[in-house]
């Protein structure tokens, strides 16, 4: 078999795109040269509120034009770059007609994105319901895709609805896609106390909005506290019927949640495909950048098969390599996995045959696998036998799909039936234990202007050293976050 690949190189035509995007930001939102010339301390400063300064951040930060152009101009593009390369990586393909809901949509992220990645989509009549409790970001972001697509014509095949509203707004469309990127934090708390109580609802929540055959693609950045807020929402999913399309290989707990010293779930890839003028740009505001960090949920009802060849098993690559104890002949590299037996730590013989993060595999494991003293983790050697050449990633078009793999198919599983009561989402908590948000319904955006959203916490990832927790294998200066 060839191993699936979920961060494939990015192709040349979103590069290109990606590289022009600065004249369609300027379209959408010009920029004075004085701005331009102070813009990288504004990102800098805005990397600080969003990371080590949070406790200075007003919600309503995005009503200053400077912060609001740091973030169309820095955060923006580099979070197009992780989804677009993500969303070649699952080779997202919603069909003629589909509806795709984006919540928390900010400047419009995830459709940027898509435009920009899947060019088979754009001739597709595809409906995007935008959510969001700040509509000038959205109305950006929208102007930005128009001009993208070279004119309100060329995007007609694509209808953008925007609708201000919170992230659990009930909406009357069922998506065939869910989208929920970096918002996480909006609706779930780190607290351990309600954590899983409010991961459950949150849950059953998106499960509900979900056409019969939906997908549901969580995006968070790949920090330890995301991790954990996705594993708790996992099990969620899990407990309401859903089944893991990527990057679970299994339906055990998950073995990399995060919680306290433990491993978490993220994956690292290279940025140097970036443009040089978002590196240039990124350098210039002290925030030097070679790779970027993700972590995510893609479920569905129907899932994917998780069965794997006769005596072997699946087991998808997380961390990037790093030495093993010990010289010479027998010297062997290590990384660490997650497989259906738990947090596993393959070991190889040779650097260059350690596989890419998000890398999926089948494997047969030893009678009386060993395990890593330093991390507890079952180790599995492999040799040159168990890792092929990656499948080169198929041309976009109506029928593209991943390479082949064991998670192919798997019939159709009915979903779990709701409970009587459904869980009161977080926004619904009695007063006895929070005070209430309220959840107004969702309301189709008029032209009022409107309190911008509550930032979004979208922390670097911290790169693991060799051998310890899984991660990347560097991070920005100062440790700087993304969003």
């Amino acid at each position: 078999m060839s191993p699936e690949q979920l961060f494939p190189q990015p192709s040349r035509e979103f590069l290109t795109l990606l590289a022009g995007l600065p004249r369609r930001l300027d379209a959408a939102m010009p920029m004075r040269k004085q701005h331009r010339r102070e813009l990288p301390g504004d990102i800098r400063h805005l990397s600080h509120l969003l990371t080590d300064e949070r406790g200075d951040l007003r919600r309503d930060y995005l009503a200053d034009p400077a912060a609001l152009s740091a973030y169309l101009r820095y955060f923006l593009p580099w979070n197009i770059y992780r989804l677009g390369v993500l969303f070649c990586g699952l080779a997202l393909d919603p069909a003629e007609g589909a509806t795709i809901v984006d919540l928390g949509a900010g400047p419009l992220t995830a459709p940027l994105a898509l435009w920009m990645s899947r060019p088979h989509l754009r001739s597709r009549a595809l409906h995007f319901v935008c959510v969001d409790r700040a509509p000038k970001p959205m109305r950006l972001g929208l102007d930005t895709l128009t001009h993208l697509a070279g004119g309100a014509e060329t995007l007609a095949p694509w209808r953008v609805t925007l609708v201000k509203g919170p992230l659990d707004a009930r909406l009357r469309e069922k998506a065939d896609l869910l989208i929920m990127a970096n918002a996480l934090n909006e609706v779930l708390h780190r607290g351990e106390g309600e954590l899983l109580e409010d991961a459950d609802a949150l849950a059953w929540h998106l499960a509900s909005m979900l056409a019969p055959a939906g997908q549901l693609l969580v995006v968070e950045p790949g920090v330890r506290p995301s991790a954990h807020l996705l594993a708790a929402l996992r099990r969620g999913f899990l407990h309401h019927g859903l089944n893991p399309l990527a990057p679970c290989p299994h339906t055990e707990p998950c073995p990399m949640s995060g919680r306290g010293y433990t491993a978490w779930c993220h994956f690292n890839f290279q940025a140097d495909s970036a443009p040089n003028w978002l590196k240039d740009l990124s350098d210039a505001a002290k925030l030097p950048k070679d790779n970027v960090s993700l972590s995510f949920l893609h479920f569905s009802a129907k899932g994917r098969s998780l069965a794997a060849a006769q005596g072997k098993s699946l087991v998808r690559a997380v961390s990037g390599p790093f030495d093993l104890p010990g010289d010479g002949p027998h010297k062997r590299y290590g990384q660490y996995a997650c497989s259906g037996r738990g947090l596993t730590l393959l070991s190889l013989p040779r650097k260059f045959l350690v596989p890419l993060p998000g890398t999926l595999i089948e494997a047969a494991w030893p009678d009386a696998p060993a395990t890593d003293a330093k991390s507890g983790a079952l180790v599995l050697p492999l040799g040159d036998e168990h890792l092929t050449t990656p499948a080169p990633l198929p041309e976009p078009g109506p029928s593209s799909r991943p390479s082949a793999s064991p998670l192919d198919k798997l019939p159709a599983k009915p979903a779990a039936k709701p409970a009587a009561k459904p869980p009161r989402l977080p926004s619904e908590r009695p007063a006895g234990k929070r005070p209430p948000k309220p959840t107004p319904k969702a309301k189709p955006l008029d032209k009022k202007p409107a309190k911008p959203a509550k930032p979004l916490d979208k922390n670097q990832a911290k790169p693991a050293k060799p051998g310890g927790k899984p991660g990347g294998r560097k991070k920005d200066a100062k440790g700087r976050a993304d969003r």
